[in-house]
């Protein structure tokens, strides 16, 4: 199943059909990411690709101006991405996101100031809140939740909570507990 065909299932997982799965535009955004990830990645045959270039450059130009939506297409996006509402989501070229993670609206994840190279790597499963900024080379364990407004500068473990400016971990994922080992029954034989 190709990547985009993950992403309308996972709206349509989350309720969306129909008109409203179709006109949503936060879809249209993460539909022409996947467009110009798939020609800067497989180069179709040159015939293909210059007409769908300029056909991406376009669509690409009125994603991130009208829309607010730079989803650059060198950024690595694992399959069933939900973006909540359109706006102000800036995704670094060198990123790379894992599957079924959900950006909310105002989020940049991108490299850090002063020429230092890196763009955090989100592992699956991951939520970002409204206004949330990682930056730098840094890794986001699976299903970490990160707040609204939160900046997140340094890893985080995997199903961790962060909150706050600096992010600060404020919940961690519950430790598995080991079952005891079964006690086997002993008979007594005369």
């Amino acid at each position: 199943m190709s990547k985009f065909s993950e992403d309308v299932a996972r709206y349509r997982s989350l309720g969306h059909s129909g008109t409203r799965l179709w006109l949503n535009s936060a879809l249209w955004a993460i539909a022409v990411y996947r467009l110009g990830h798939w020609l800067y990645a497989a180069k179709p045959f040159i015939l293909i690709r210059i007409p769908l270039k300029i056909v991406y450059f376009f669509a690409y130009m009125f994603s991130e101006v009208v829309m607010e939506m730079c989803l650059d297409p060198q950024a690595t996006i694992g399959g069933g991405l939900y973006i909540a509402h359109i706006g102000g989501v800036h995704i670094n070229p060198q990123a790379i996101i894992g599957s079924n993670c959900d950006i909310a609206h105002r989020v940049t994840i991108g490299a850090s100031a002063m020429g230092r190279k890196g763009a955090p790597v989100l592992g699956d499963r991951v939520y970002i809140g409204t206004g949330a900024t990682l930056v730098g080379k840094i890794k986001i364990g699976s299903g970490a939740k990160i707040a609204a407004n939160t900046l997140v500068m340094s890893n985080i473990p995997d199903g961790a909570t962060v909150m706050g400016v600096p992010g600060r971990i404020i919940m961690r994922a519950p430790k598995p507990v080991e079952s005891p080992a079964p006690v086997a029954e002993t008979t007594d034989a005369k």
